[in-house]
């Protein structure tokens, strides 16, 4: 079933369903309008936890497809995600290298991020995905970054209690933005709202209705119901 181009993206309340543009006023908990017909432009955060997450599905371990942005004067100056040396096989290719809980075939995409850097790394912010391990944060710290922030959760960590203690001994303030997939997700929704909209790219795309948790079948065809209406 396709609808108009006035159908916008978004996950909040029926995870996998597409709403149509006239119900801007039910979306305000997360977005605010910006004049008659723009959508207020995502953060600094924002974008670069979107970037951070575009970045993690590069990653190349199924364990946890992870990347890191680093970022300063709010541009980014180094990124990486999860993967095995260049030119050795993968975790999708090859399996796991388990030793003991961990894998480490990989290198993390912290590592990755500071050996792709084009400048210095005194006073930048890394935006990464999931919990950062403490030879990482440790690596950070070392480089200079004086913040970190970082979305969703790994607890599959060795001596992540000390985290917090080093960063706040070296005066860097470490960030967890949050561990709520959907609150991420809203990000993406708000992007793909504003791009929906005047000059966005999306703007004369068609966006199919495509529900994808059957819990929500009921709502779905609800939703199906009022955007039909609104068309």
């Amino acid at each position: 079933m396709i609808y108009h181009s006035s159908l916008l993206f978004t996950p909040l309340r029926l995870r996998g369903c597409f709403l149509n543009a006239s119900f801007y006023g039910d979306l305000k908990f997360f977005l605010k309008k910006k004049g008659k017909d723009g959508l207020e432009r995502p953060s600094w955060d924002e974008l670069f936890i979107a970037t951070a997450v575009l970045g993690s599905s590069r990653g190349t371990c199924d364990r946890l497809r992870t990347s890191c942005v680093l970022v300063k004067n709010n541009r980014i100056i180094g990124s990486g995600y999860n993967g095995a040396v260049a030119g050795l096989k993968n975790c999708d290719d090859a399996g796991h290298l388990m030793i003991g809980d961990h894998c480490l075939r990989t290198l993390h995409g912290e590592d990755n991020a500071i050996a792709n850097a084009v400048s210095s790394l005194d006073g930048a912010t890394a935006y990464i995905i999931a919990t950062p391990c403490l030879n990482c944060v440790k690596k950070l710290l070392q480089y200079g970054v004086k913040r970190i922030v970082y979305v969703g959760r790994y607890a599959n960590i060795s001596g992540i209690e000390y985290i917090p203690e080093i960063c706040k001994e070296k005066e860097v303030s470490l960030e967890q933005w949050s561990a709520d997939p959907k609150k991420i997700a809203a990000v993406f929704s708000k992007i793909f709202m504003r791009l929906n909209g005047s000059g966005g790219i999306f703007k004369d795309f068609n966006v199919q209705l495509l529900p994808t948790d059957s819990t929500i079948s009921k709502a779905s065809a609800r939703m199906e119901k009022k955007c039909k209406k609104g068309n």
